[in-house]
């Protein structure tokens, strides 16, 4: 048994039509082109989609909770 975890960013659907695009936005063809390399390489674990994804998300776990909490986005 596998268990593969896919974790997409931003992506531009029509449910983030009305959001401003920025670098962090993804398409949907890229997403889902991602999701078919992710399952077909036989692997388990975590995918970022983007591939980027994953330096973003280990500098926001890296930061403190008490210091996370208090940034505003």
């Amino acid at each position: 048994m596998r268990v593969l975890t896919l974790k997409p960013g931003f992506v531009d659907t029509p449910m983030t039509a009305a959001l401003p695009k920025t670098p962090l936005f993804a398409s949907a063809a890229e997403v889902g082109a991602g999701v078919v390399r992710a399952v077909d390489s036989g692997r388990d674990g975590v995918v970022y989609l983007p591939w980027w994804w994953r330096f973003i998300m280990l500098v926001v776990k890296s930061l403190p909770e008490r210091l996370f909490k208090r940034l505003t986005f």
